[in-house]
C-alpha cells in the first residue's frame, strides 16, 4: 500500500541522516507528534504536508512514490491510464483521490498528480500550505479556490499558478465530482 510505503520512506530517509523526530519537527514546522503518526502510518498526509517533510529531509517528493531504487540511466517515464499509482487522502469532510502522473526517479522538482474532487456539503475550514509552486488545471467540473481570504471559482479549462505558502484549499463547487491537474514543484 502507497501510504505505507510514504511512511517507512519518511522514517528511513530521517534516520539515514541522523534526525530525530523534534529535529524534522524544528525543519518542517511540523509537530514531533503529528511527525510520528506519519511515520507509524497512523495518519496520512497531504501532499502540502509531504513536501514540507520532502524540504526538511532535502529530498525531492517523489522519493516518497517511488518503489525502486533510482536508476541512473532512466530519463523519462510513461505512465498509462491504467497504471497510475492511487493515493487516499481521507479528511473530515471528503476523501481525496490524488493519481500521480509520473514514476520517474530523478533529482527533478515537479510532481504531477490528477486529483478528483467530490461533491461534499459541508465546507472545509482547514487551509494548507507548503513551499514551492503549485499549478492547478481544472479538466472536468467546477472548484472553488480557496486562497487566502480569497475564493475564485474556476471551470473546467481553467487554471491557476500560484505561491503555496499561502494557505489554500480547493474544494467541488458542482453537483458532480471535478478533476484538475495538480503540478507541485519543490
Amino acid at each position: 500500500m502507497l501510504e505505507k510505503q510514504i511512511a517507512d520512506k519518511i522514517k528511513k530517509i530521517r534516520k539515514d541522516k541522523g534526525y530525530t523526530l523534534d529535529h524534522l519537527g524544528k525543519l518542517t514546522g511540523l509537530s514531533k507528534g503529528l511527525l510520528s503518526r506519519i511515520e507509524n502510518y497512523q495518519v496520512s498526509p497531504p501532499i502540502g504536508t509531504l513536501s514540507k517533510i520532502s524540504h526538511g529531509l532535502d529530498v525531492p517528493i517523489g522519493i516518497f512514490f517511488d518503489e525502486e531504487e533510482e536508476n541512473e540511466e532512466e530519463k523519462f517515464a510513461v505512465t498509462l491510464n491504467n497504471q497510475r499509482k492511487q493515493v487516499n487522502k481521507i479528511e473530515a469532510t471528503a476523501e481525496l483521490n490524488y493519481f500521480s502522473l509520473s514514476s520517474l526517479r530523478s533529482k527533478k522538482t515537479i510532481k504531477p498528480f490528477i486529483v478528483k474532487y467530490p461533491v461534499i456539503n459541508k465546507t472545509p475550514s482547514k487551509l494548507y500550505d507548503h513551499p514551492g509552486e503549485e499549478f492547478l488545471f481544472v479538466l472536468n467540473g467546477k472548484i472553488n479556490f480557496i486562497y487566502g481570504k480569497k475564493t475564485i471559482r474556476l471551470d473546467a479549462g481553467d487554471a491557476v499558478h500560484f505561491d503555496p505558502l499561502i494557505p489554500h484549499r480547493v474544494r467541488n463547487a458542482g453537483k458532480t465530482e471535478s478533476e484538475c491537474l495538480v503540478i507541485i514543484t519543490d
